[in-house]
C-alpha cells in the first residue's frame, strides 16, 4: 500500500451545501471508493459556471493507475456539452498549489448523457491532452453495482495509446528529456545570445519550441514565431520579411503602437526602416527583449530554399546582413533562434559567392538523444498509465537499439502496447520485446524515410555516406570522411552514427536495416561471393516481374489468343512440350519452363503489347536484357566475375529494372 493512500469518504470540512440534490448523491456514491478532499470554487466561462472539487484514490485504484496526487473533478449541470467546458480544468489548476494534484488526468461529470462520445472526439483531435474521463449525473446515479468508475477509468486509462504522438507536443504533459536543452535556450535569450537548433525530422525540434514559448510566456518573456516553410513566408523579398517581421512583433507583445510601413520598405530603405520601427516597438511595451524564431530555416537558405530569390539570389545575404548589423548596434531589443534540419547557414563562410553574414555568429545545437534515465522516465511513467509493466532490462535495449532517438522508442512501444491491447495490466517482457523488434522495421519505415528524407534530397553527400557505412564499405567510408568532415559532424550531430574505438557505427539499428533495405545494390566494394549473389538476384528477380508483365500484357491485348501468340517465340523443339500448358502455369511468377532469351525474343516480337508499360524505347531494353543474358549467370557457371564486368552488368540491370519500376509499384 502507498504511504499515501486513504480511506474511501468525505473530508469533514468538505462543504456539500454547495452542490445540488444530484450532485450531493454522486458525490456520496464516489465517496464509497475514493475520499472525496475539498470543495474549492466555481469556475465561471462565458455564461456558465463548472463547480469543481478534488478527491484522492484509495487501495488498488493507486497501484492500478498510478495516481498518488489528488484528481481535479469538475461538476457541468448542462444537457449539451460545449467544447469550452474543457477550459475550466486549466482555470481550477491556477487555483491550487503546485504539483497538488495529477496532470495527467482529471474527471468531467456532465448532464449531457452523450458525454463520452463528445470527449472522446475532441481527444481524438488533441492527443496530446490530458485524459478525462467522462461521466454523466445519471449514469453514476443509476450505478447499482458500483463498477462505472472503475471500468470508465480502464478504458480510458488503457485504451488510450499515450505513446501513439506523430505530432508535435503543445503542452508540458508528454514532454520528457529536453527541459535541460530548453532552459539553455531561454537562458542563452535572456544573455542576448543567439541559438542554433538542428535535427533531423522527428528529432523533437518543433516540440521544444513549443516549450520554449511556453517556458517565455511563464517568466512574462516574448517571441515571435516565424514559420519559413509557409509561403506566407518564403514567397516574401528579402526586405518584404523585414516589415512582416515589424507586423509580427507589435502583434506578438499586443502592442498599441501605430506604424505606417507603407512606402519605407524597399530594396534601399528597408534596413533603416526595419531599425527605426523595431526599436519604437521595444520602447512601446517594457522595454522587454524579444525572441525571434526561425522554423525550418532550410526553406530561405541559399542551395535549399523554396523560393528561387533566396535559393540563387541574394536575399539571404541582404536579410541577414540587416539583422546582424542591428542586432550589434541593439544588443537588448532582440535575439534570434534558428531551427532546421543542417547548419549549414550558419556554418558556410560562402553562400551564393558571398560573404555569410551570420558565418560562426550563432553556435550551432542538436536535438539530443534521450540517456537511459530518460528512456525509463518516459516509458515507465506512461506505461504505468496504460497498465503496462515494463521489464527493467528493456529501457537498456529500447534506448540502445533506437539511439536515444524518443520518436522511434515511443514508436516501439506502441507496437508493445497493441499486442497487449486485450489484457491489461499486463507485463512487458523480452518476449514481447522480441516480437516488436522483428515487425518494427515492416510498421514504421514510413517514418524511418521521413527523418532521412532531407538528407537524400537536400544533402546526398551525407546520405551517401550512411549508404557506405550500412553496406560496410568501410574503405570508401573512411576515405569519403576524411575529404568530408563535417558531413561526418552533422550525422553524428543527427544522433545516426558514432565514433567508436575500432569506427564508425550506426547509433540506429533499424535505420541500418532500413538503408540496407532502400540500398542493397548499393555496395561499392563487394566480394566475388557477393557480386555473383547480386547478379543471381536481381536477374531472376527481373525474370519474374518480366513473365508477370508479359502474362497480362498479352491476355489484355489478345485475350483467348495469348497462349498462341507466347508459344509463336518459343523455338519448336521446345515448343511442343508446353503445347497443352496454361499460359499462367508458361508465365508463372515462380517456376516457369521459359528463359530470359525467350522474353527478349517476346518482347522484340510483340512490342506492340509493352510500348506503353516500359518505360525506356524498344532498342535500349533490348540491349540490357540481352547483355544480362549473355554475363547475367555467373552462378550457373561457377566462374568469377571481374569488376569492370560487374560494374558493366550493374548498369544493365538497373536499366532493366527502372523501365518496369512503376509497372512494379503499381502492381
Amino acid at each position: 500500500m502507498s504511504k499515501n493512500s486513504a480511506t474511501p469518504g468525505i473530508h469533514p470540512s468538505f462543504r456539500l451545501n454547495h452542490f445540488s440534490d444530484r450532485e450531493e448523491k454522486i458525490l456520496e456514491i464516489i465517496s464509497r471508493d475514493w475520499y472525496v478532499t475539498r470543495d474549492v470554487a466555481i469556475i465561471k466561462i462565458g455564461g456558465s459556471e463548472y463547480h469543481f472539487f478534488l478527491i484522492k484514490a484509495c487501495g488498488n485504484y493507486i497501484q492500478m493507475f498510478n495516481l498518488e496526487r489528488e484528481i481535479i473533478c469538475l461538476f457541468s449541470p448542462y444537457k449539451n456539452f460545449e467544447p469550452r467546458t474543457l477550459d475550466a480544468f486549466a482555470s481550477a489548476i491556477e487555483l491550487l498549489p503546485a504539483l497538488r494534484t495529477e496532470d495527467i488526468c482529471r474527471i468531467l461529470i456532465s448532464e449531457d448523457p452523450e458525454i463520452e462520445n463528445r470527449v472522446e472526439g475532441i481527444i481524438k483531435a488533441n492527443p496530446d491532452q490530458p485524459i478525462v474521463i467522462p461521466l454523466s449525473y445519471s449514469e453514476i446515479i443509476e450505478d447499482e453495482e458500483r463498477h462505472l468508475i472503475g471500468n470508465r477509468f480502464r478504458k480510458h486509462f488503457f485504451n488510450r495509446n499515450l505513446f501513439e504522438f506523430l505530432s508535435p507536443l503543445k503542452s508540458d504533459l508528454f514532454f520528457f528529456g529536453r527541459n535541460q536543452l530548453v532552459q539553455e535556450i531561454v537562458d542563452r535569450h535572456k544573455s542576448a545570445e543567439h541559438t542554433g537548433l538542428f535535427g533531423l525530422r522527428k528529432s523533437g525540434k518543433t516540440s521544444v519550441i513549443y516549450a520554449v514559448e511556453r517556458v517565455l510566456k511563464s517568466c512574462n518573456g516574448r517571441f515571435v514565431s516565424v514559420d519559413c516553410e509557409s509561403p506566407s513566408i518564403h514567397k516574401l523579398r528579402w526586405f518584404e520579411l523585414l516589415e512582416k517581421l515589424i507586423h509580427l512583433y507589435t502583434i506578438s507583445i499586443e502592442s498599441r503602437l501605430k506604424i505606417s510601413t507603407d512606402g519605407r520598405y524597399t530594396e534601399k530603405t528597408a534596413s533603416e526602416s526595419f531599425e527605426i520601427d523595431c526599436k519604437k516597438v521595444y520602447e512601446s511595451k517594457g522595454r522587454i527583449p524579444t525572441l525571434i524564431i526561425f522554423d525550418e530555416i532550410e526553406r530561405i537558405t541559399p542551395g535549399t530554399a523554396s523560393s528561387e530569390h533566396w535559393r540563387v539570389g541574394d536575399d539571404f545575404i541582404y536579410f541577414w546582413q540587416t539583422m546582424r548589423a542591428f542586432f550589434q548596434r541593439n544588443h537588448n531589443v532582440i535575439t534570434y533562434m534558428l531551427v532546421g534540419t543542417n547548419p549549414k547557414c550558419i556554418e558556410s563562410p560562402v553562400l551564393n559567392g558571398q560573404d555569410n553574414p551570420i558565418y560562426k555568429s550563432i553556435p550551432s545545437h542538436y536535438v539530443p538523444p534521450f540517456s537511459l534515465d530518460q528512456t525509463e522516465e518516459m516509458v515507465s511513467r506512461l506505461g504505468n498509465y496504460m497498465g503496462l509493466e515494463f521489464d527493467p532490462h528493456l529501457y537498456g535495449s529500447l534506448n540502445g537499439s533506437f539511439g536515444g532517438h524518443p520518436f522511434l522508442i515511443r514508436l516501439a512501444c506502441s507496437l508493445m502496447f497493441s499486442e497487449c491491447s486485450e489484457n491489461r495490466p499486463a507485463i512487458i517482457d523480452k518476449s514481447v520485446y522480441s516480437k516488436m523488434s522483428k515487425s518494427f522495421l515492416d510498421n514504421n519505415t514510413e517514418y524511418l524515410d521521413m527523418m532521412v528524407h532531407v538528407l537524400k534530397e537536400w544533402y546526398p553527400d551525407e546520405y551517401d555516406l550512411l549508404v557506405m557505412l550500412a553496406n560496410d564499405d568501410i574503405d570508401y567510408f573512411d576515405e569519403f570522411a576524411r575529404d568530408n568532415l563535417g558531413h561526418v559532424k552533422h550525422l553524428i550531430g543527427y544522433g545516426l552514427i558514432q565514433k567508436g574505438v575500432n569506427g564508425f557505427t550506426f547509433n540506429i539499428e533499424c535505420l541500418k536495416e532500413y538503408i540496407l533495405k532502400s540500398h542493397k545494390f548499393r555496395k561499392l566494394n563487394p566480394t566475388n561471393t557477393e557480386m555473383i549473389s547480386e547478379i543471381s538476384v536481381r536477374r531472376n528477380e527481373l525474370e519474374k516481374n518480366l513473365r508477370q508483365i508479359a502474362r497480362q500484357a498479352l491476355k489484355f491485348k489478345y485475350g483467348k489468343k495469348a497462349s498462341e501468340k507466347l508459344l509463336a517465340v518459343i523455338p519448336a523443339e521446345r515448343r511442343s512440350k508446353i503445347l497443352d500448358t496454361s499460359l499462367e502455369s508458361v508465365l508463372a511468377v515462380g517456376q516457369s519452363p521459359l528463359f530470359l532469351l525467350d522474353l527478349i525474343h517476346l518482347l522484340n516480337e510483340e512490342w506492340v503489347c509493352f510500348e506503353n508499360i516500359i518505360e525506356i524505347d524498344k532498342p535500349r531494353l533490348l540491349l540490357a536484357l540481352g547483355e544480362i543474358n549473355k554475363n547475367g549467370r555467373p552462378d550457373a557457371h561457377a566462374k568469377s566475375v571481374s569488376k569492370e564486368l560487374f560494374d558493366e552488368i550493374r548498369v544493365y540491370l538497373k536499366m532493366a529494372e527502372t523501365s518496369i519500376l512503376s509497372w512494379i509499384k503499381g502492381a
